[in-house]
């Protein structure tokens, strides 16, 4: 049986709909949740479990429309993998959004300072954690 072209037109929107996401999440049950919740709410997922994984992502995978990205991980910690994305040519746009238990001010503030676009504290609320991905994803697909 063959498809119309209305019909094949529409499946290619929807692939090419679906969003993407990057998380960089060293804890192993915080990344399946967090991998959960965004699925759930239509992004097909990468994880990397250390920053030299995150990394290799970042160098040879196209861009996310967002990345999750804890500070306190293996090999390269969060903040030296948020000054590589901001000089990633590709990567340089796609909202980072900071999740992790280092939550004093000073981190908060250079976490920001590097160009994170948002930040939240560990334990974090999911439905604050999914509006803030919606805000920041809406906002870059406006740019």
């Amino acid at each position: 049986m063959t498809q119309e072209p209305a019909e094949r037109d529409a499946t290619l929107v929807d692939v090419a709909a679906v969003r993407t996401a990057l998380l960089i999440e060293d804890n192993a049950d915080i990344a399946y949740l967090l991998q959960h919740m965004l699925q759930r709410d239509g992004f097909a997922t990468q994880t990397a479990s250390n920053g030299r994984a995150a990394q290799r992502l970042i160098a040879e995978s196209a861009p996310t429309d967002v990345v999750i990205l804890d500070l306190m991980l293996p090999y390269i910690d969060g903040f030296e993998l948020l000054t590589q994305i901001r000089e990633h040519p590709k990567w340089r746009r796609v909202p980072v959004i900071v999740l992790s238990g280092k939550v004093s001010e000073r981190d908060v503030v250079r976490a920001l300072e590097l160009g994170a676009d948002d930040f939240v504290t560990k334990p974090y609320k999911p439905l604050e954690l999914r509006a803030r991905i919606r805000r920041c994803t809406a906002s870059a697909r406006q740019d």
